[in-house]
């Protein structure tokens, strides 16, 4: 059973603060005071726990919840260079989003299902083990097969996972990170950040749908992150598509061609010349020169950008308003369950005629 005092640590977590600086946002409660509310030792009256949820933006209601979810691995990558604090913080964001993501669809009755793209003997949900990356781009091959997507460029990659059962979740949070995948309560999650280009976005979250659909038979992390880039990379771009734009070898590429695949596929310049490389397309002396000439350029300013859809979801925001339009839950509550004061529920969230 969770306690006042966990959901309150928890919350100063998920803002990636310390007793003192949470302290000092409040102004009022010593950093003293806080760490016994932390302890359990006290609890505040109800002035000063108000004065609490305003400064972390959070209702009352939250330090009373109780069964807080318990995450399964999350898993950072080395390279992401996070701090104790930010990875406090992700995690307890993660946990929150959750909470209310799951409240929402059992108060409709919904079985969230993972529709996964390879099944064991018995139909059930299973991983496809590769070893090679020729496994690895049969098994994209094999994804897109199973969930019907083509070769064609996929419009919105947020909402393509959502609607095959993967929980999406974008954060504001630290440039050091990109994204992870993990399970809570057998529901596979992805996290991203909401910061990143739509590109890095698109690809991060393929990359991290291959930690959750592949069985990587090898322990090291940099093997495994390179597998995954290859599903990503094939995800977004099939072979057949490759040898169709670019041909199956090339001396040169022109900044053109790849500026006009990166609009329609939605995917970097960067990315796009490492799967020309990947598929013997271009000499490892190309992509390496490459590699050299674009090294000051990462964020590929003037390089284009992609023109399709915004790669966002709002299957959440669609179920909070099923619950409305059905009269399940009050205005108020369905704030709660976006993680919104009443107020910036409906201004942003409810139309004026609805």
């Amino acid at each position: 059973m969770t306690t006042f005092s966990d959901n309150l640590r928890a919350a100063r977590k998920m803002k990636g603060w310390s007793l003192q600086e949470l302290a000092d946002r409040v102004g009022t409660i010593t950093k003293q005071s806080l760490n016994k509310y932390e302890q359990g030792l006290m609890k505040p009256e109800g002035t000063t726990l108000g004065l609490l949820a305003k400064a972390l933006e959070l209702t009352t209601d939250y330090f009373y919840r109780s069964n807080r979810l318990q995450l399964g691995q999350v898993e950072f990558r080395k390279k992401a260079k996070l701090t104790a604090k930010e990875t406090d913080s992700i995690k307890e964001k993660i946990r929150d989003y959750l909470e209310r993501y799951l409240e929402v669809e059992g108060l409709l009755n919904f079985q969230h299902t993972f529709n996964s793209p390879f099944k064991d003997d018995e139909g059930r949900p299973s991983k496809k083990k590769v070893t090679t990356y020729d496994d690895v781009e049969e098994a994209a091959t094999c994804t897109l097969h199973a969930w019907k997507l083509g070769i064609n460029p996929i419009p919105n990659v947020i909402e393509m996972l959502e609607e095959n059962g993967i929980c999406i979740l974008a954060l504001e949070t630290s440039s050091s990170f990109h994204g992870l995948a993990t399970h809570v309560s057998n529901l596979p999650v992805i996290v991203l950040n909401k910061t990143d280009t739509p590109e890095r976005r698109r690809f991060t979250a393929l990359h991290e749908l291959g930690h959750l659909v592949l069985d990587i038979a090898t322990d090291d992390e940099k093997e495994a992150e390179n597998f995954c880039h290859r599903f990503a990379s094939a995800m977004l771009m099939p072979k057949e598509v490759v040898e169709r734009e670019f041909g199956v070898e090339r001396k040169r590429i022109s900044t053109y061609e790849l500026i006009a695949v990166k609009q329609q596929f939605g995917i970097s310049v960067q990315a796009v010349m490492r799967r020309l490389h990947d598929l013997k397309v271009i000499t490892a002396g190309h992509y390496k020169y490459f590699c050299i000439k674009i090294s000051p350029n990462r964020q590929e300013v003037g390089l284009g950008k992609y023109v399709g859809e915004t790669n966002q979801s709002y299957r959440f925001q669609q179920l909070i308003h099923r619950l409305l339009a059905e009269d399940i839950v009050s205005d108020s509550k369905a704030a709660n369950l976006a993680g919104m004061t009443l107020s910036e529920f409906r201004r942003e969230l409810m139309p004026t005629n609805e």
